[in-house]
């Protein structure tokens, strides 16, 4: 990495991450805005990599379906349901007749793919902070959930990278990501499991915030959550990657100097927010 792209990492994490905590920590539409700006964001670099392999992606229908589903937190007369989905479906359908495009199969599978990967799961990061999955009447319960989510990802993330580069020698999935081995794999869902049994003790334990005790994690569900943000937010990645080598570019984009796109940041989240989301939902009503 040159001095250059080392600055620019370094700038957008000094301004990146203090203004995602703080959103996290105001909730609402301040980090309704930043998860959308992502998901708009992610769908244009997704776009733009398709453009390479002449795949050219319905990015009008997928916009106003986003602003739609943006909507959906804010006024209860409309919600998001299959109904609406099937709609935008069949709208898809009928624009690629019309388009006379030269891969129009590739055009379709990839945008219902998005509308999906990118903006259905993303938008569950918007659900757990808005903890619409619960009847209890307590914004700070979401802001505490995403945030043990957001920081159990980077933990995950950074322990793996540490780890398989130090140590690992064995190749996980080496035809779609080269430098990722087990050593790596494991130390990172090992480290989620300190974390979350950290925050077991020492945050949700606390007398103070007894509110909370109905929700303290025993041991079996740390494991499973260690799981889901270690394990399944590394198959994210995996996922990501090979859409990237699919084709054939490093990054998914230069949005954010250093760290590459969007989605590059966004991949391990997009599959652990509906996994997690599912989790708290049935978790909750069958505890």
């Amino acid at each position: 990495m040159t001095d250059s792209n080392k600055q620019s990492r370094v700038l957008v994490n000094v301004l990146g991450i203090p203004l995602l905590l703080s959103a996290i920590y105001f909730g609402g539409i301040y980090f309704q805005c930043l998860i959308f700006i992502a998901i708009f964001m992610s769908t244009f670099e997704l776009y733009s990599m398709c453009l390479k392999k002449d795949i050219e992606i319905q990015i009008i229908p997928m916009f106003l379906f986003y602003i739609y589903l943006f909507l959906t937190h804010f006024l209860e007369s409309i919600s998001m349901n299959m109904e609406i989905f099937f709609f935008l479906v069949i709208l898809i359908l009928s624009l690629e007749v019309f388009r006379k495009k030269t891969k129009p199969i590739e055009n379709i599978a990839i945008t219902i793919f998005a509308l999906i990967w990118i903006g259905l799961f993303m938008n569950y990061i918007v659900l757990i902070r808005n903890h619409e999955i619960f009847h209890i009447p307590m914004q700070t319960l979401g802001m505490y959930l995403t945030l043990v989510m957001f920081i159990s990802v980077w933990t995950c993330d950074s322990a793996a990278f540490l780890f398989g580069s130090k140590f690992g020698k064995s190749k996980i999935l080496p035809n779609i990501s080269p430098n990722k081995t087990w050593t790596g794999t494991i130390a990172g869902i090992v480290s989620v499991f300190i974390l979350l049994c950290f925050f077991y003790y020492f945050i949700f334990y606390v007398e103070s915030l007894y509110t909370f005790k109905q929700l303290r994690l025993q041991f079996l569900h740390i494991i499973i959550l260690s799981f889901i943000f270690g394990g399944v937010g590394q198959i994210g990645d995996f996922v990501e990657s090979m859409i990237k080598r699919q084709f054939e570019v490093k990054d998914s984009g230069t949005s954010l100097r250093g760290h590459g796109g969007f989605l590059d940041r966004m991949d391990s989240l997009i599959l652990v927010a509906p996994s997690f989301y599912l989790y708290l939902k049935y978790w909750y009503y069958l505890g």
